[in-house]
């Protein structure tokens, strides 16, 4: 009797093992560069570097590049200068020059029921008009 609990136990263990291996492969980190383009801007075009971990498959949309033009061309259509939040992603800008303004952007995804994390970072050289 005691041979067959044992058995069973480490089946039970086994099955978990091999279940958090699973999921572990599934929250590998997501690194990406995403380009857009805006008449605001000097540059040709902007470009977003995009760093995620846990990325929960039910959240990767938010990592992929149209979710991540989407919020860079609402910043960059807005000019803001100040916090915002777009497509779930909190924008802090930061102004690092005037004349022509230049802005660091840090946007930052936070999963609510998951531990999923996602930063976009870009830099924008807006146009003096």
């Amino acid at each position: 009797m005691k041979r067959l609990a044992l058995l069973g136990a480490l089946a039970a263990f086994g099955l978990m093992l091999a279940a958090s291996s699973a999921s572990a492969s599934e929250v590998t980190p997501v690194e990406r560069t995403c380009t857009t383009s805006s008449k605001n801007v000097i540059t040709e075009s902007v470009k977003g570097k995009v760093y995620g971990t846990n990325v929960d498959p039910l959240q990767a949309s938010y990592a992929k590049c149209p979710t991540v033009k989407k919020v860079m061309n609402k910043m960059l259509s807005l000019r803001i200068e100040e916090p915002k939040v777009f497509e779930g992603f909190r924008c802090t800008p930061t102004v690092t020059q005037t004349e022509p303004d230049i802005v660091n952007y840090r946007c930052v995804f936070k999963g609510a029921d998951t531990a999923t994390f996602i930063r976009l970072t870009f830099t924008a050289k807006y146009d003096m008009d």
